[in-house]
């Protein structure tokens, strides 16, 4: 069996088998952002806290690739889904090839394997239709 590991460190968090999403929060003007900043770019305060995001939102914009890309055979999708704290997360989404894909339809996070190399499952977050 082959080890899981995140494709970025600290991308989200599990709490209780249950995964969230991690941003961070700018205490001076509440903007949020994803993934983690060290500084908000609205006010350019410092002062940031960690926040865990909704796991659902919307799917704002969506595309379906038929070439191949690094890591992700055809077709694959890749898609906008925009969560009630008002940002975008860009991500792969899943389980469209079974239900399809409608601008405005309500999205879930999921973390699934993106690729493997020799050792290594690699793990990140993605987006299916709920």
């Amino acid at each position: 069996m082959k080890n899981q590991v995140t494709f970025m460190e600290g991308i989200f968090i599990n709490k209780n088998n249950t995964f969230f999403l991690l941003g961070t929060q700018c205490k001076s003007c509440r903007q949020i952002f994803f993934p983690r900043r060290e500084s908000c770019i609205n006010c350019f305060c410092e002062d940031l806290e960690e926040v865990p995001l909704s796991r659902k939102g919307k799917l704002y914009t969506f595309t379906i690739s038929y070439m191949p890309v690094y890591h992700f055979n055809p077709p694959h999708a890749m898609g906008y889904v925009e969560l009630p704290e008002g940002i975008r997360i860009f991500a792969p989404l899943k389980g469209w090839d079974k239900k399809g894909l409608k601008i405005g339809m309500e999205m879930e996070l999921i973390v699934d394997k993106l690729w493997e190399d020799d050792e290594n499952e690699i793990i990140g977050y993605k987006f299916n239709p709920v």
